[in-house]
């Protein structure tokens, strides 16, 4: 191997390890981002998770076409969450009204997951209205990425606690149906 053939090696090995080291820095970036940005979907553990719902629990009772937040006092309208009654108008309406029924239906598939699977999924979840309120209003992907192909909830940050809370209520409220296989 003559002196031209080293340069050129020596180059080319130069070039390819610092495209390595490039590679490698730029994965460890993006993980250290992927963290430090918070999962939406509480993928970090249940002590952050506990951490978060009390950072932004609601400091006050905000009443929304009739109904309150969790920690309130039940309205003419908490039955029906809790028995299976009648669809309350108003919040059908609200969630008409912030386009919720163009991407979600109550039991099938449109863009979004529907409700039905969404009740099915949490059940027996006691920590499912206040996840899914904040998932109302930060948005997020992941849970139902097999059966959506991965299409991100948009967030909706113009939602109070409560209205996202009412909203998660309703929805888990629905009747469980098991989503089909993806």
């Amino acid at each position: 191997m003559d002196l031209e053939d080293r340069k050129f090696l020596f180059s080319f090995v130069l070039v390819l390890g610092t495209l390595v080291a490039i590679a490698v820095i730029a994965l460890f970036l993006a993980l250290g981002l992927q963290r430090a940005s918070g999962d939406a979907n509480f993928s970090r553990g249940r002590l952050a998770q506990r951490l978060t719902y009390e950072r932004v629990a609601p400091i006050a009772h905000v009443a929304v076409a009739g109904v309150t937040s969790a920690t309130a006092t039940p309205t003419k309208i908490a039955p029906s969450y809790v028995d299976g009654g009648a669809v309350p108008k108003s919040i059908q309406g609200f969630m008409k009204g912030q386009g919720c029924f163009a991407c979600h239906a109550v039991d099938t598939k449109v863009v979004g997951p529907a409700y039905a699977w969404v009740a099915y999924h949490y059940r027996g979840d006691k920590t499912a209205v206040l996840h899914l309120a904040h998932k109302i209003i930060q948005g997020g992907a992941g849970v139902w990425n097999p059966w959506t192909g991965g299409i991100a909830m948009p967030a909706h940050p113009e939602l109070s606690l409560a209205q996202a809370e009412a909203m998660a209520r309703w929805v888990l409220a629905r009747h469980p149906i098991a989503p089909p296989h993806p």
